[in-house]
């Protein structure tokens, strides 16, 4: 009776209580409004009631739990990484939601952003410098509408809700030319003495290398062939390391961040490998936004999709999802076209039919293929920025709250 009362209590403000469901027990109205902000406002239209939508599951136990505790968790951990689906624009509302809770509880973690190539870390330095909240700005300086990214509009909130808490913020994607030259195999001189540093050479073991390699397979529908893969797991692993080598140099402060696709935070294969590597004893939590699948209601059956036996995050938050478009239809359509036959994995990553994906393991595979840009057409005047070689974590000191974060190198 209790739950009806306050549901009638919160009408007029809510404008319904179609979201609730009849067998909930809500003994509080703490929960009640926790609840309300939860499920009350999907952007994306699919599958809005799926059972698991809006449910936060722990792979760990296989127990559900609140926001509360999945809050608590994080802000105990030194690393966090949430990855998303890219076009999923639930998923950046839910980073962002997130990055409150933590600042709420009295963390300041740096903010590292997969999306954000390295040679514009001095963008977001300046706007650090300024104490500015102009997160719309922020975007048209970064020249976003070029970056091949979604629209800025849906990671913006994530921007907003750093800079409301003047929370330092980093670059951490490869740059076009890093990329181009990783694929072919013939990595810069600088890219290469960083290797070291990175990680990189050590080699992946040969369980995860299949994994990753038929994770690759997948995210190109199967178009391309496995041994042609090669390449592009390099340039994977170079992402992964480059991330992680910017979370452990923004981290020193209270932690780091990470804002990037859901193959990238994938504990068995991502960056969370590179972190442990440095900094074994360090405790580090993934969050994973997923979209639901139609049929699917055992969180558990997940993990197929990542070409795994148990599903690789700490958590996974389920939202709708944002389409339906059969990914892999559209892509074999564009490898008909003749431009777009070449299959040679050395080729530039641009050469690749429109719709490929420029990063693996794809976050929802089985579903989207999720693209990282490859390639991007050139940024406004406004946002040119030199690229610069890439520098080890070493000459990557982190600000102190009191001073700029300085420019990296």
């Amino acid at each position: 009776m209790l739950p009806r009362i306050l549901c009638g209590l919160l009408l007029l403000s809510l404008g319904s209580c179609t979201w609730l469901e009849e067998n909930v027990p809500l003994p509080s109205v703490e929960k009640l409004v926790a609840l309300t902000e939860r499920d009350a406002t999907w952007q994306s239209s699919l599958s809005q009631h799926h059972h698991l939508v809006g449910r936060i599951w722990r792979p760990g136990d296989g127990s559900f739990v609140d926001q509360k505790t999945l809050a608590a968790d994080l802000a105990r951990s030194a690393y966090i990484l949430l990855g998303e689906k890219h076009d999923n624009p639930d998923h950046h509302l839910l980073q962002a939601r997130l990055i409150r809770s933590l600042t709420a509880l009295g963390r300041r973690p740096a903010v590292v952003w997969e999306m954000i190539p390295e040679f514009r870390q001095q963008i977001l330095n300046s706007y650090w410098a300024k104490y500015s909240r102009d997160a719309a700005a922020l975007g048209g300086t970064l020249g976003w509408d070029v970056s091949g990214w979604p629209a800025w509009s849906m990671y913006q909130p994530i921007a907003k809700a750093a800079m409301a808490a003047h929370l330092p913020m980093y670059a951490a994607g490869l740059s076009k030319a890093s990329v181009r030259t990783l694929a072919r195999g013939k990595p810069s001189f600088a890219f290469a003495k960083r290797q070291r540093s990175l990680g990189l050479d050590r080699p992946l073991p040969k369980v995860l290398r299949l994994r990753s390699l038929e994770q690759l397979y997948q995210a190109h529908c199967g178009l391309m062939p496995r041994d042609a893969l090669g390449p592009l797991l390099n340039v994977q692993r170079a992402r992964d390391a480059v991330m992680a080598e910017h979370m452990l140099a923004s981290s020193l402060d209270d932690g780091a961040l990470l804002i990037a696709g859901t193959g990238h935070v994938r504990k068995d294969l991502g960056v969370p490998i590179f972190l442990a590597r440095h900094q074994p004893n360090v405790r580090i939590t993934t969050v994973a936004f997923m979209e639901v699948q139609e049929g699917v209601l055992d969180p558990s059956e997940y993990a197929e999709s990542f070409s795994a036996s148990a599903v690789p995050f700490d958590y996974v938050w389920f939202t709708p999802r944002a389409d339906d478009e059969d990914h892999c239809a559209k892509l074999r359509k564009n490898w008909q076209k003749p431009e777009a036959m070449n299959t040679d994995a050395t080729a530039d990553p641009s050469t690749k039919p429109s719709g490929a994906p420029g990063e693996t393991p794809a976050e929802t595979p089985a579903i989207a293929p999720t693209v990282a840009p490859a390639e991007a057409p050139e940024a406004p005047e406004a946002a040119k920025t030199t690229e610069t070689p890439e520098a080890p974590v070493k000459d990557l000191p982190v600000p102190k709250s009191s001073a700029p974060p300085p420019a990296k190198p």
